[in-house]
């Protein structure tokens, strides 16, 4: 997610790049990713602002999840744009502006972009308006243009704009105007640049289950990036930079950002599950609330990275594998049941 915030949440992937990748990942007996819950950092603004007024909560387009915003007041006195951000696998950020809106007519605050762009082929844009602003639109490459909405939350001292646009469009400008439809303001919004995107593979790529393709890139952290018809959907941080050194190794269990030990890390796209797991796992097993299931064998990295298994597979049941809930099983060469992991619905 790009904004111009300092951010109080956890962000489980890629934390090298201004992206938000808020992917499940194993970390003992539950799979459920970490939300607000660490104790805030000395001077982040989140714990030290009044919030003015309510909240005001939609739909997040990126997600399907709720996300909310609202403003308060910093210690100094200043006015500051908050949100907080629900992902479809449980996660959570919480956050406010590191810069005051007072005296601002409009201002952009960010929105859902990421790298891989959403599953859902939506991203929000949002920020705040002074009440003289009237009407709001986003300006994309090759001139098409999208209108948005203005909201102002219950005892809010401006209101909030959105506008939604599709995930492959670049929004060049958002223009804000009065209600005689004079123009008051114009910004161009800062662009999102991730090491990821273009990023070149240091091996070969290899064909998976459902039509996905895997391969390695240094961004500068080893990497390993998902596709699907050329168009990447997801990755998996092989050497996550200052937080360990290995994922792991021949002779080490897979381990997360923190250095502790995991079982699987899943990555989804709409009908397509796939991921990485320990070099024991040899069979992982998707259940659904139902009792129905999916299994996918795993196989070995062919680029001798060691430390892990790859596995892909495909299930019919919903393009949203977060809200009803379920729970993943790994097996070994023996088919004996070796971890699992539940993870209840989150929505």
């Amino acid at each position: 997610m790009r904004r111009n915030t300092l951010v109080v949440g956890v962000c489980v992937v890629a934390i090298a790049a201004p992206i938000t990748v808020m992917a499940v990942r194993g970390t003992g007996e539950s799979g459920d990713v970490a939300a607000v819950t660490t104790e805030p950092p000395s001077g982040n603004t989140v714990w030290n602002t009044t919030p003015i007024g309510k909240r005001l909560t939609i739909d997040n387009p990126s997600e399907g999840r709720p996300i909310s915003f609202w403003y308060a007041r910093a210690k100094s006195g200043a006015i500051v744009f908050c949100h907080e951000y629900k992902s479809r696998s449980g996660g959570g950020t919480k956050s406010c502006g590191d810069k005051p809106i007072d005296g601002e007519e409009a201002t952009d605050q960010g929105s859902t972009q990421s790298f891989p762009l959403p599953a859902t082929g939506k991203v929000l844009h949002y920020g705040t308006a002074q009440a003289k602003v009237a009407h709001v639109a986003a300006v994309l490459t090759g001139g098409g243009r999208i209108t948005g909405t203005l909201q102002t939350p219950q005892g809010a001292p401006q209101a909030v704009w959105t506008v939604t646009v599709p995930a492959d469009k670049t929004v060049t400008a958002l223009e804000f105007a009065n209600d005689e439809g004079k123009m008051i303001k114009r910004i161009q919004p800062q662009p999102l640049v991730t090491p990821e995107a273009g990023a070149k593979p240091v091996g070969p790529t290899v064909e998976m289950p459902g039509k996905l393709d895997a391969g390695p890139y240094k961004t500068p952290d080893m990497t390993l990036i998902w596709k699907l018809n050329g168009q990447a959907v997801a990755m998996n941080v092989l050497s996550p930079g200052m937080a360990v050194t290995e994922r792991g190794g021949p002779d080490q269990a897979l381990i997360d950002m923190d250095g502790k030990r995991m079982k699987v890390e899943l990555r989804d796209y709409k009908e397509h599950w796939f991921g990485i797991t320990g070099t024991t796992t040899k069979r992982v097993t998707l259940t659904f609330k139902d009792g129905t299931s999916v299994s996918a064998g795993t196989r070995p990295d062919p680029w001798k990275i060691g430390g892990f298994r790859m596995f892909a597979a495909t299930q019919q049941r919903t393009d949203d594998l977060y809200a009803e809930g379920f729970k993943i099983v790994g097996y070994d060469k023996n088919d004996v049941k070796l971890w699992q992991e539940d993870h209840r619905p989150t929505r």
